[in-house]
């Protein structure tokens, strides 16, 4: 029988506040993350992921990992060979240590979303040292929280991780990589209401279960805004961006105020390019590559979004 998870083992002490979020800037444009960009050396957090022990709420320093490891912690995991740079990101849970794992995002499409796609694949790395228990990481999501370990969280099992060798017993590491240690999984998630502006975090909660545990990691996440409820009506009054495309490196904003106005432009995978202030209307895009952008553009407490093409 599998074990029920609850959250009361996390307390409302975390050291992760500060994360940068991830920008989700248009309905169907996802944000992908295959996590090799660490490498086989790296044990610092990519934007926007981070990762606490729920025992006490602190950050904890990631570590690397081909399996090969028995202490509690959030790994860089991957095997040692020429294939090294295949990496993913995930975590073993001791008596000491249990992780939760996870990422913030905001949503910048300039409407409340109501639906959001989140896909990934499971990779157990280490399998687990007691085949009568099969072992979960459970997924939260959360809108109100401002870190791992704050705010209300909404259960999703379809996106837990699944421990997929469950006769297996001798705690050896295994490669995640091969078909026979990895599920692809997959959902929707509707109902939200996820104001334009603010964020929305997820996680997945391991935990210590009997005899020592597996390793199980994501790989190539992606998640992708579905639906929103509607196109907002403009709130900044006489909003005008030109000229747009954009072909020679100045890009104008005026509206019905003088107020000086903040411009912070992301490009398709929501990463941001460029953040500035201007009180004349003038942005410098120059430095911009040709291309689809998300322009977002804030006066005095309003914020509309706007595409934006680069020439």
């Amino acid at each position: 029988m599998k074990k029920i998870y609850t959250l009361t083992s996390i307390l409302l002490v975390s050291l992760s506040f500060g994360q940068t979020p991830i920008s989700l800037i248009g309905v169907n444009v996802p944000y992908t993350e295959s996590f090799d960009g660490m490498g086989s050396t790296e044990t610092s957090y990519l934007p926007g992921w981070t990762a606490i022990n729920s025992v006490n709420g602190t950050t904890l320093a990631m570590q690397l990992s081909d399996g090969n490891t028995s202490a509690g912690n959030v790994y860089n995991i991957g095997t040692t060979t020429s294939s090294s740079e295949d990496r993913a990101f995930g975590s073993l849970a001791d008596a000491m240590v249990i992780p939760a794992f996870g990422a913030v995002f905001q949503n910048n499409t300039g409407s409340v979303v109501s639906k959001v796609s989140i896909q990934t694949r499971m990779e157990q790395w280490k399998q687990s040292g007691n085949a009568s228990v099969n072992e979960t990481v459970a997924f939260y999501y959360s809108t109100d929280a401002t870190s791992l370990s704050t705010g209300n969280w909404t259960a999703v099992s379809t996106l837990n991780l699944n421990e997929k060798l469950t006769a297996a017993n001798t705690n050896l590491a295994v490669n995640g990589n091969l078909a026979s240690n990895y599920t692809n999984i997959t959902t929707i998630i509707s109902g939200l209401n996820w104001a334009d502006g603010t964020n929305m975090w997820i996680k997945w909660v391991d935990t210590n279960d009997a005899g020592a545990n597996g390793m199980y990691a994501i790989e190539n996440f992606i998640i992708s805004v579905n639906q929103v409820l509607g196109l907002k009506k403009n709130a900044i009054e006489g909003l005008n961006m030109y000229p747009n495309p954009v072909a020679k490196g100045t890009l104008y904003i005026t509206s019905n105020s003088s107020e000086a106005k903040s411009v912070t432009i992301y490009d398709v995978l929501g990463k941001q390019v460029l953040n500035a202030k201007t009180a004349n209307g003038a942005v410098n895009v120059s430095n911009l590559k040709a291309g689809s952008y998300i322009a977002k553009i804030t006066e005095d407490g309003k914020t509309d979004t706007k595409k934006l093409i680069i020439q």
